[in-house]
């Protein structure tokens, strides 16, 4: 059975950071949102840094008739987040985070608000990994690092427990993230990693500086064929 969703990150609506105005994150969110319909798409899910303030209500209204999953990133805040969705929340450690069987894969959405991933968490994370069926994650931070400036201020704290525990599953194992604003994909063993561009705006890949483009806001469809999994970005110029 085909299912396509689309992976949306990074929206940052209504942040003053970098365009000082209310106006340009939510039209290039706009922008997406009617690329993600137009190619036939209901379901998506968004890996964290919504939005500020009257950003997250605005988020939420445009998508409240599709099916949506989160997982939350390091600029959301959970107490403003479960007002409009709760699925999967940890009320004592404030934190959202599920699993679920889709298709032929387990599917685990990861709460990495807080630039780790808390004991709790990785509790249950290590028992949901028991299947035997291919692995789907859906996290803000990449888990599996790279050789740029973003990865050296913003890595996943405690990735290395991540990575042991799933260097150890004979599953195929397949991460979708965002956190780094940039297209990005590489395998580690059993593990292919996605990074997906922001709505935003786009970080450059560079090894030593941070260059931020706002050129360009893009997002990812998946596609769930049986035990297969294919996916392509979608780039969209922004005119100025």
């Amino acid at each position: 059975m085909l299912k396509k969703v689309a992976h949306i990150t990074d929206l940052h609506l209504d942040e003053e950071f970098p365009f000082g105005n209310k106006i340009s994150a939510r039209r290039r969110f706009d922008i997406i949102l009617a690329s993600v319909r137009g190619n036939g798409i209901n379901s998506i899910v968004c890996t964290g840094d919504i939005g500020v303030n009257e950003g997250i209500q605005y988020f939420f209204e445009q998508l409240e008739k599709m099916d949506l999953s989160i997982a939350l990133g390091n600029h959301d805040d959970f107490k403003k987040i479960e007002k409009h969705y709760s699925m999967g929340a940890d009320y004592s450690s404030r934190k959202i985070y599920k699993s679920e069987l889709q298709n032929d894969f387990k599917i685990i959405y990861l709460d990495s608000s807080s630039g780790n991933i808390d004991h709790k968490q990785f509790k249950w994370f290590e028992e949901e990994i028991k299947s035997s069926k291919p692995i789907v994650i859906f996290i803000h931070h990449p888990i599996i690092g790279v050789d740029l400036k973003v990865d050296e201020i913003g890595r996943l704290r405690n990735r290395e427990n991540l990575i042991k525990v799933l260097d150890e599953l004979p599953n195929k194992i397949y991460i979708f993230c965002g956190h780094y604003h940039m297209e990005h994909a590489l395998t580690h063993r059993n593990i292919h990693q996605f990074i997906t561009p922001a709505v935003a705006f786009q970080i450059k890949k560079d090894r030593f500086k941070i260059k931020t483009t706002t050129t360009t806001s893009g997002y990812r469809i998946i596609q769930f064929d049986n035990n297969e999994i294919i996916s392509d970005v979608k780039n969209i110029d922004i005119a100025k």
